[in-house]
């Protein structure tokens, strides 16, 4: 096929839409399954042909109908490099076709076990890295990423990281925005994920920083499950924005000189639909987790991470609607639990190996925890322009309960698209009141922040970024520590406390150049209007060099760098303030998830 003819590009692959099809039954047939005339069919809509239920959010209306498998979730050429010089200009969606070909495998071996009524399955290391990379990607290379990039020139590009983007293109030579995208898509399919996190440093040397940050906190910050509805007649839904969704609590802000908006908030967990009856879910290192929490000093050592990036951040009492969700990590082949302890196998020899096997249990969890996750994705939909569901009744069931809960899901208008928010929940009200469905929908405003220089805000977070990529050229990790490590995988390498005192001279120097300056930047809640006893005072170059200091002196190269700036799905925004990056860099290199790693990753 010519490069020059449209080719149909699936942001949701196929063997996923799969899950959720059945055979298109002709209306006009007098029974089903039986042979009619072909001329009225169109194409891909022939009796027998794979279509799903959609829901397809139109301006004109909302309206339930079926859609070929075939043509949904997808655009024309959204992989396709359209450079005069491209030799191989469909070459990442052949790609992708390969990885999802490993994928599919992998999910149809997990999907053959739930229907055969197994409690749990069992995953190689290989298994499980080509799995964590499919889910990224599912996120990365959705349509409203697509759409962010899409242009032809910088200028044309409208994110709070222009400058970021245009320092790397300028650096690489690159002329659009859509070929740092196409280069960044390609580069972490072709990824090879070891196990000492070499990986790391190879994909931070080839692409965007913002997508390999992006890559590396998805890998390292989220641990994964499987969720199956306890009640058989409940359904999970596809949306096609549900890869790009997250969960946490997030607070609106907009500048008054400007008019810009910012959102910020922490990310607890991500959703990653694979049938009506699984789904994949990642999970925050912040939340509780009972396998680890049954031993103290993990217990602590999780709090206390918790404190520093998310109450130091976001502020104190920011909490997960599904903090109570009933998951754990995977098991693995050389760790096993002991009176409800979890501990390392005596014999094992500390060798981390792609031959590794994690066991996942599929979590029955109730009602109330499977309406919240499909209203995470109800609630966000809006974004996008299909919600895919296998049986009609218990969509319309999950909706009705979606439009009149006590919007404790969500249904808070606010932010820069509150009317588009609004418009969406009135066209659902409609949809319902025509399937005979006489509710009574259930909203709430949420609250809108003025008292935040957004543009100044994003000016320093940039600035910020900036001083922080060459303190990691020029402050790499020294020669490894040679001595064996107590607890630590042979294999797993350690920077040395000299390369740390490298990070907190740089870091302190670059505090005290700010000089007063430093003193200016305080967390958001500081203003009189907002409820600033949530917030923790603001640090000084002395406060951080103290923190520093109380940390524990065994580190992990392993642990993942904190983002200056982050891409979602739709918008990207920046969230830490400068003083605080400082701190999460000095604390980059310090232990905490090596142990953690192995009941995971």
């Amino acid at each position: 096929m010519s490069a020059e003819k449209p080719e149909y590009h699936h942001f949701v692959p196929q063997f996923i839409l799969k899950n959720f099809d059945h055979p298109f039954v002709c209306p006009r047939s007098s029974k089903p399954g039986s042979r009619c005339k072909k001329s009225h069919h169109k194409k891909y809509k022939h009796p027998g042909d794979r279509v799903v239920n959609c829901l397809q959010l139109e301006a004109e209306g909302f309206r339930i109908e079926e859609h070929p498998v075939k043509r949904v979730c997808g655009l024309n050429d959204m992989y396709t490099d359209r450079t005069p010089t491209a030799k191989f200009p469909r070459e990442v969606e052949d790609k992708f076709g390969k990885l999802e070909n490993r994928a599919s495998n992998i999910v149809r071996h997990i999907i053959k076990c739930h229907q055969q009524e197994q409690d749990k399955f069992k995953l190689t290391r290989i298994q499980q890295t080509t799995l964590r990379k499919f889910v990224y990607l599912q996120k990365q290379r959705s349509s409203g990423f697509y759409k962010t990039y899409n242009h032809e020139s910088i200028e044309n590009y409208d994110i709070n990281d222009r400058a970021l983007l245009r320092d790397f293109m300028t650096k690489k030579g690159i002329r659009r925005p859509i070929d740092v995208w196409l280069q960044g898509l390609s580069s972490i399919i072709d990824l090879e994920m070891d196990v000492n996190n070499v990986w790391v440093e190879t994909l931070k040397s080839t692409i965007y920083p913002g997508i390999s940050r992006h890559f590396e906190e998805h890998i390292t910050e989220f641990w994964m499950s499987f969720c199956t509805l306890l009640d058989e007649d409940e359904e999970f839904i596809l949306t096609d924005t549900a890869y790009t969704i997250y969960e946490g609590p997030t607070d609106d802000y907009q500048d008054t000189k400007t008019g810009e908006w910012l959102r910020l908030g922490p990310r607890f967990h991500m959703f990653a639909p694979i049938s009506p009856r699984v789904m994949i879910l990642l999970r925050s290192k912040h939340l509780p987790e009972p396998l680890e929490d049954s031993i103290p000093d993990r217990s602590a050592y999780r709090k206390m991470w918790r404190q520093i990036e998310i109450d130091s951040v976001y502020g104190v009492g920011k909490t997960s609607i599904l903090e109570d969700l009933p998951v754990h990590k995977a098991f693995n082949s050389y760790s096993h639990i002991t009176d409800g302890k979890w501990a390392m196998r005596q014999d094992w020899d500390q060798q981390l190996r792609q031959t590794d096997t994690f066991t996942f249990p599929f979590f029955k969890i109730s009602t109330q925890h499977g309406r919240i996750i499909n209203g995470l994705l109800l609630d966000h939909a809006f974004h996008g322009s299909t919600i895919i569901f296998d049986g009609k009744d218990p969509f319309l069931d999950l909706l009705e309960w979606f439009l009149t809960e006590p919007c404790e899901v969500g249904k808070r208008l606010g932010g820069e698209q509150h009317e588009d928010q609004e418009r969406y929940i009135e066209r659902l009200t409609s949809l319902m009141h025509a399937e005979g469905r006489n509710i009574t929908v259930n909203t709430t405003s949420r609250p809108t922040w003025h008292h935040l220089d957004v543009e100044r805000f994003r000016n320093h977070t940039t600035q910020a970024t900036r001083r922080l990529e060459e303190i990691e050229k020029d402050h790499v990790y020294g020669k490894r520590d040679e001595v064996e490590q107590e607890e630590f995988p042979t294999n797993y390498s350690n920077p040395d406390i000299e390369a740390l005192d490298g990070w907190k001279t740089a870091a302190t120097q670059w505090l005290e150049s700010l000089g007063e300056k430093s003193s200016e930047i305080e967390p958001i809640g500081e203003n009189s209007d907002y409820p600033a006893e949530s917030w923790r005072p603001g640090r000084s170059a002395g406060d951080v060099l103290c923190l520093a200091h109380q940390f524990p002196v065994k580190f992990t190269e392993g642990f993942a760098s904190q983002q200056a700036w982050e891409v979602t799905g739709e918008i990207p925004v920046t969230a830490i303030n400068h003083s605080f990056l400082a701190i999460f860099k000095v604390i980059q290199v310090c232990y905490m998830e090596a142990r953690a790693r192995y009941a995971d990753y």
